[in-house]
């Protein structure tokens, strides 16, 4: 398979099941009875540990969480925002979006009328306050993220309006999503007559609430009916849904952990869909089924990379916190050659984290510091910061230790590989790196992420949605039980400082010129190694139709309300 391939499965998407869905540049369709028939069946890589819209604590979350949640806000196939529960978004400078002159703003947001929890309660905005409440909780939520650690008080004049005081300008307070983000994440309701009394006894009551787990409750699309640990969770439609009830009465998500079982399934027709399949198997199914059997969509939305441990006491050994021997590494990666070893040739190279198919992607990449593959140049590099080549080819520091840094990457065949070809390269360049994996276990466990001594190759969201996971606030540790998302530990008070600026431009010349700052930061220190943007392609079978071609930070199933099953 080459380069082209996924390109072509695109085309057959939209010539196929990805045609335009009446109604999905909507932000409130009629409702439409939902279908009889068979149940959708969905295929899903690891079983979640929770269906919440945003995560608590260490907990992971489903891929497809949307089918189960609802916020004020849905991003389309194109990434933009459009009213969800709410009826109409804030609009910048107007009196839905104020900006107060001592730099302090409001928003305001109406609910749509009639809207109900999955259980009948009706929703009103005290299920935003107590949101505010729970998430901005440091022992439970997420209170150094944003948008929490921006809001100040949340007021409600009357049961459907919604007054969100902000403590400083944040770019994103129109759609209250944390930024770039694809998912629902901003300020998800939670339901204060379920949950308020755990909350009341204290933290591990709370977190321990089986509303979280086989009694969780939403506002999206299907509700949950049945979750077999190990096996399967089943949903039926919500025909109560904000944007009409769901066209496919019943949902079932099967957790298929191996990617050839998945293939087998898609093969067989045991299941309709699979999220995240990996391009190797992708390929191979494309050529075993049958023509018009079955269509791909395919999605860069991960920048996936090797980070440098950046904690002091952690990082082994210490030449790594040496710029030139982090250059010197950048400088022997052979990026199209590790593209075709583990990604058929399919991922995008890139220089940073920000894509360049957006305009504040190509703004930002115009800061970038570049290293392209130059195994003389890494040689110099070496050489000024004290290393030479022994005897048998690799390098030694001053007096005479191997350089043995420690390369790990992530469960799963394409990581496998992928950590294989990186580590055998650089062994041939005289960097003599031991490698491993961590299990499927580890690969959730913020701890186990966050104390390996070299590098880990793991993914992170690109662009705009990655400045989340960076910054010295977001730094995991004991102190925080880990909670962090910058598992890495990087910390950089400049770039903190851009971080903040970014986040507080609401102009979009601004937002480029901080976008730019915090590229050029992130490439000067290396932050991580230059590398890819994941593909995951969805493979749908035939009879699904509804999904559509979308960019990065769109989730497939937005409208998935509007799907049917033929």
């Amino acid at each position: 398979m080459r380069r082209g391939m996924l390109f072509s499965l695109a085309l057959v998407c939209v010539g196929a099941a990805c045609a335009p869905v009446p109604g999905s540049g909507s932000s409130g369709p009629a409702p439409a009875p939902a279908q009889q028939g068979r149940t959708l069946v969905a295929g899903i890589g690891a079983e979640p540990k929770t269906l919440a819209a945003r995560l608590l604590q260490n907990a992971v979350s489903l891929h497809s969480r949307r089918i189960f949640n609802a916020d004020l806000v849905l991003r389309d196939d194109q990434s933009s925002p459009l009213p969800y529960l709410a009826e109409a978004l804030p609009q910048l400078n107007t009196d839905s979006w104020k900006v107060l002159p001592d730099g302090r703003m409001e928003t305001t947001y109406r609910l749509r009328p009639n809207l109900v929890w999955h259980d009948g309660t009706p929703l009103t905005g005290d299920a935003f306050v107590f949101s505010r409440q729970v998430f901005g909780t440091r022992d439970i939520g997420q209170s150094t993220s944003p948008p929490f650690n921006l809001i100040g008080n949340i007021d409600t004049p009357d049961d459907r309006t919604i007054l969100i005081h902000w403590n400083a300008p944040y770019a994103e307070a129109g759609s209250l999503q944390s930024l770039g983000s694809s998912a629902a994440t901003g300020l998800p309701p939670l339901p204060r007559h379920v949950l308020e009394a755990s909350l009341a006894a204290g933290v591990e009551p709370f977190l321990n609430h089986p509303y979280w787990t086989n009694e969780y409750m939403g506002l999206g699309p299907y509700k949950l009916e049945r979750w077999e640990p190990g096996a399967f969770i089943e949903a039926s439609a919500f025909d109560r849904h904000a944007l009409g009830a769901p066209k496919i009465q019943r949902v079932k998500l099967l957790f298929i952990p191996d990617d050839n079982g998945a293939m087998a399934n898609l093969l067989s027709g045991e299941i309709d869909l699979f999220d995240n399949l990996p391009i190797t198997q992708t390929a191979i199914l494309m050529r075993q089924w049958a023509a018009g059997s079955g269509t791909v969509v395919p999605y860069s939305n991960a920048w996936t990379a090797p980070y440098f441990q950046w904690r002091p006491d952690m990082v082994n050994p210490p030449a790594l916190h040496d710029r030139r021997v982090r250059a010197a590494l950048a400088h022997t990666l052979d990026r199209a050659s590790l593209n075709e070893a583990a990604f058929e040739g399919q991922a995008p190279i890139a220089d940073s984290p920000f894509a360049d198919n957006t305009e504040l992607g190509r703004a930002a990449n115009e800061g970038a510091v570049r290293y392209p593959f130059d195994p003389d140049r890494s040689a110099q590099l070496m050489a000024e910061a004290g290393f030479r080549k022994g005897a048998d080819g690799f390098y030694v520091g001053p007096t005479g230790e191997r350089f043995t840094p420690d390369l790990r990457g992530g469960a799963g065949s394409a990581s496998e590989r992928l950590t294989t070809a990186v580590a055998s390269g650089w062994r041939q360049a005289g960097f003599d790196f031991t490698q491993s994996l961590l299990s499927a276990a580890q690969s959730q466990d913020p701890e186990a992420k966050s104390t390996y001594p070299g590098l880990l190759i793991s993914s992170r969201s690109g662009g705009e949605g990655m400045l989340n996971s960076m910054g010295t606030p977001q730094i995991s540790g004991p102190a925080n039980n880990w909670r962090g998302r910058a598992w890495e530990g990087y910390s950089n008070p400049e770039m903190d400082r851009e971080l903040n600026l970014f986040s507080a431009a609401l102009d979009p010349a601004d937002r480029a010129r901080s976008a730019r700052e915090i590229v050029r930061i992130y490439t000067s220190d290396l932050f991580s190694l230059p590398f890819f943007f994941n593909v995951s392609p969805w493979v749908f079978a035939a009879a699904v139709k509804g999904p559509m071609l979308r960019p990065a930070s769109s989730n497939p199933t937005w409208n998935i309300h509007e799907w049917e099953l033929r």
